[in-house]
């Protein structure tokens, strides 16, 4: 106490005992609880990804009990409409494909499933750390493509080529890579969610987003791996374009 009467305040004194500041997290004083809030953010992002895929899996047979029937079923329709319009084309460019061109049935099948998803989340993770902006945008547009899709699988699923036996020959299990589509993978698919491709829909997406980030020989694939992804879809002709699998162009039965 001064002279004067008034209190005064003595910041050097080592014993004095301050407040803690308004509104300070608890967790700030705990290492462990402040690391996990700084890494709040990533582990959002991780278990919305994860959320995506699990409705993915969990909306199959929600509207249909049988949903592997179903699919055959509206799968048989597409090919009887492509009938109808005199465009069911692709038996001959099979048969010319894999008397000629078997070699780029093989190469299309391995580029098309094996670096779909290597490409993709790697992409994702160089945007994610690089352009967070870029990267929340581009992850948007694919959450909405697939709510749509999922719409439409759930509706009107569509049974992958594979399981066409009448017109489709599975040159996956024939020319590889084997491991796809076979019985043990079921669990991590929807068989029938081969209307609309999302495979193909996103590579576009991600051939977009690598021509606008990068420059060089870089942004030239980007502008490529979607060709790749597409050139097996103009050899199925209009309306079976809803085949999202690689190389269709070598998937239909010669005998058709």
């Amino acid at each position: 106490m001064d002279d004067d009467g008034e209190r005064r305040h003595h910041p050097a004194d080592p014993l004095e005992i301050r407040p803690a500041p308004a509104g300070r997290s608890r967790a700030g004083s705990i290492p462990i609880l402040s690391a996990l809030g700084a890494w709040k953010g990533h582990f959002l992002e991780l278990a919305l990804i994860l959320g995506a895929y699990a409705v993915f899996l969990l909306t199959r047979g929600l509207v249909f009990s049988d949903l592997d029937a179903k699919g055959l079923e509206n799968a048989d329709r597409l090919i009887s409409l492509e009938k109808s319009l005199g465009i069911f084309w692709e038996p001959g460019w099979q048969s010319w494909t894999l008397d000629n061109a078997k070699g780029i049935a093989t190469f299309l099948n391995w580029v098309y499933i094996v670096t779909y998803w290597p490409v993709i989340m790697a992409m994702g993770l160089v945007l994610y750390v690089t352009d967070r902006p870029r990267y929340h945008y581009v992850r948007t547009v694919v959450l909405i493509t697939l709510l749509f899709a999922l719409l439409i699988f759930m509706l009107f699923p569509v049974a992958s080529p594979f399981n066409m036996t009448a017109y489709f020959v599975n040159t996956i299990q024939e020319l590889g890579p084997s491991m796809y589509g076979g019985p043990d993978m079921a669990t991590f698919y929807n068989s029938s969610a081969a209307m609309p491709s999302l495979h193909f829909s996103w590579t576009v997406i991600l051939g977009a987003v690598i021509v606008r980030s990068f420059g060089g020989w870089i942004r030239l694939l980007g502008m490529l791996y979607p060709v790749l992804t597409f050139l097996p879809s103009l050899s199925r002709g209009t309306i079976s374009s809803w085949t999202p699998w690689p190389a269709g162009l070598s998937r239909r039965r010669r005998s058709c």
